[in-house]
């Protein structure tokens, strides 16, 4: 397993992803949008976890799964925050070209003077048992994480709809190469959204009890790859 941050995974998921049991999740991804920048308790630890799990197999042998989240947690002391892409293929046989692919996209906001960040991002593809069997995984981690909290507004999140829209697609009908060079096109643009949107924020006034940004504020991008060709991670 490819991972950014080392930290314990989720039991549940790990135990049953290492036994073979891991059915697929309901069609995923939901776009989650949380406290409006400046309302969050700033002596409360915040978390989310976004997870995308594939598996293909003789009964469905083509198998997508996109999870793409958005969190503003505001102002807050600390977070936790945990993206995973889970994509297995097993027991089928070449004629029935079984492929599995999982994307999770997480996106997180939060500020504060001295905010504590434990993210962890990682991605995992496997095939058992799978002759001639596609699997791919990819994580992609975005954090903001700056003293005056940064607000994404309705532009910003129209444009990440936008690309969660074009990913969504990408997924579904692209093999593992083309989808790639779809994906890292859309990295781009998150990152320049989210980019954008720092610096707009950076250039306001501050508040009375604004410090203001770092002068290395910016967003942060974890992405890990498992099972695409020429990628190593």
């Amino acid at each position: 397993m490819n991972r950014s941050h080392p930290k314990s995974p989720s039991h549940r998921l790990a135990r049953l992803f290492r036994s073979g049991q891991l059915v697929p999740a309901a069609a995923a991804a939901v776009l989650l949008v949380g406290p409006a920048a400046g309302t969050a308790d700033a002596s409360q630890v915040r978390w989310e976890r976004t997870h995308a799990v594939s598996v293909a197999n003789p009964l469905r042998t083509d198998d997508t799964e996109v999870a793409f989240e958005i969190r503003q947690f505001g102002r807050t002391a600390g977070i936790s925050v945990d993206n995973r892409a889970l994509a297995t293929a097993r027991y089928c046989s070449a004629e029935q070209h079984c492929r599995s692919v999982a994307l999770s996209f997480q996106i997180v906001t939060a500020g504060g003077s001295q905010v504590k960040v434990d993210a962890d991002n990682s991605s995992k593809a496997t095939t058992t048992h799978c002759t001639g069997c596609e699997a791919v995984a990819g994580a992609y981690q975005f954090v903001i994480n700056t003293p005056q909290p940064v607000r994404l507004g309705q532009d910003a999140l129209r444009q990440l709809a936008a690309v969660e829209r074009t990913v969504r697609s990408a997924a579904r009908t692209q093999d593992p190469e083309q989808l790639k060079a779809t994906v890292d096109g859309q990295v781009a643009k998150i990152e320049e959204i989210l980019g954008a949107a720092v610096s707009a924020q950076a250039s306001e006034p501050a508040g009375p009890s604004a410090r203001g940004f770092a002068p290395n504020s910016g967003v942060t991008v974890h992405r890990m790859l498992d099972g695409w060709p020429g990628a190593n991670g």
